[in-house]
């Protein structure tokens, strides 16, 4: 794919050059970002300096409000693997190291300005969720592949690579954080065109998503490590090929940045059929030809896959953050499982599904009566699909709760019409009800 020249315009209608300058204004106006954020740009001063003491790095995370107590929550996570809690900041930079957690602070005061937004539902949240999944699939491919290689320091490549995989998503996540509209029409342009929204990104903007990434690092002042990994996933997803990177670039991280770039090239992949597919098999095939793109070994690949769900699920609430779950095939995955391609592999759900959505759809093309159209759809998942039992759920004229009309299946004492949901800022974190309703469209999992 040949990159665009700046000076061109794209689709949208402005140049890529002023999508740049505008992207960057809106970036010094807001004081929450990494270049311009007290704590952590006193952390990366310090950080900087041999003299530095644990004690000073300590003093100066506990007086931001609320993120030493997100430091521990995150260390203590699932993220870390630790056999020991951290029970205070203090150990926390003496067994994470100054550096690594003045890091973790920047990519945690990042996300927090997203959180408002992404409470809202929408794109900006699903979008928002594929950039942490990235993150976290590219730490626990790092640390995978470190430990495969018989690398001691296992930990260090795990802290990289989750600063790798959230600023490999960063260009997209601030395009729809700060131009909606645009993010918004390269979504529906890759619905249209049943492309990938990374290529309808960059047919819009004339950038692809990670070229908008090295934008914002530059902006944001940020390592020449950091640049130089992302330079190199973007040349390799594009054409296959690595640049030769700069001695700066090699002298700053602990992973080589061709290395890493293959380990965010398969965290970008996994993390997009995540978000985007339906059925467990469409996962399987992005592992296998991941194993031969990028040369990572498929038990690894699928090892962290297995892992995902207790990390998202954990660093979610370290950022106070209630995102729609998992997709059920991930949540249920199974590393040591046979590929869905296998000729004995038993369809999901929603592969299942998928089999009646033709004659569901083929009732609404007919101006069948709407009391048609759902039983169709009850039946199927009563009947074809054997659930134990399907009960239909109104909206009540507040559009606040969802109140029970009927039911198919096993009952027993359950009485539909007695049933209550709440939607909204009421609902329970994990309802998958409120979840439908707001996204509009289906979940498979949940409380």
């Amino acid at each position: 794919m040949e990159q665009q020249p700046p000076s061109t315009k794209p689709s949208y209608g402005k140049s890529t050059e002023e999508l740049i300058e505008k992207l960057r204004r809106s970036l010094q106006r807001d004081g929450d970002f990494p270049a311009s954020a007290r704590v952590v740009n006193e952390l990366k001063s310090l950080t900087s300096q041999s003299k530095t003491t644990a004690n000073q790095i300590t003093e100066v995370i506990l007086r931001e409000p609320s993120l030493g107590t997100r430091v521990l929550h995150l260390v203590n996570s699932s993220f870390y693997r630790r056999a020991k809690p951290i029970m205070t900041v203090s150990q926390a930079v003496v067994q994470i190291g100054m550096r690594p957690l003045a890091e973790l602070c920047a990519g945690l005061v990042l996300l927090q300005k997203f959180v408002p937004a992404a409470r809202r539902g929408g794109p900006f949240a699903t979008c928002l969720k594929q950039s942490i999944i990235t993150a976290l699939l590219t730490s626990q491919i790092s640390a995978e592949v470190a430990a495969a290689d018989g690398d001691a320091h296992t930990a260090t490549k795990d802290e990289q690579g989750y600063l790798v995989g959230s600023f490999s998503e960063i260009g997209a996540l601030l395009l729809a954080y700060y131009f909606p509209k645009i993010y918004e029409s390269a979504a529906k342009r890759s619905e249209a065109k049943n492309v990938p929204l990374d290529q309808s990104i960059k047919e819009l903007t004339g950038l692809t998503p990670l070229q908008l990434s090295v934008e914002v690092l530059e902006a944001l002042n940020m390592p020449a490590y950091y640049q130089a990994v992302l330079d190199h996933t973007d040349s390799f997803q594009t054409t296959g090929q690595m640049p030769a990177p700069t001695a700066a670039a090699l002298s700053a991280g602990s992973v080589p940045v061709e290395k890493i770039a293959r380990h965010v090239t398969a965290a970008q992949k996994i993390s997009r059929v995540i978000v985007n597919s339906t059925n467990k098999s469409e996962l399987d095939r992005a592992l296998s030809e991941l194993e031969a793109s990028v040369a990572i070994d498929h038990t690894i690949l699928a090892k962290t896959v297995g892992s995902l769900p207790t990390l998202f699920k954990d660093h979610c609430a370290a950022i106070d953050l209630n995102l729609p779950a998992l997709p059920e095939f991930v949540s249920n995955y199974d590393p040591t499982e046979k590929s869905a391609n296998s000729e004995t592999a038993k369809p999901s759900v929603e592969e299942q599904f998928g089999q009646f959505v033709e004659e569901i759809r083929q009732t609404v093309e007919n101006r069948e009566p709407t009391a048609t159209v759902i039983t169709s759809v009850m039946e199927t998942f009563a009947w074809s699909l054997a659930f134990d039992r399907v009960i239909l759920l109104l909206v009540d004229p507040t559009r606040k709760k969802l109140l029970g009309r009927m039911g198919l299946g096993n009952l027993g004492d359950i009485d539909p019409k007695t049933i209550e949901r709440h939607l909204g800022s009421a609902a329970p974190r994990y309802a998958p009800d409120a979840t439908a309703f707001a996204e509009a469209r289906p979940i498979f999992n949940g409380d």
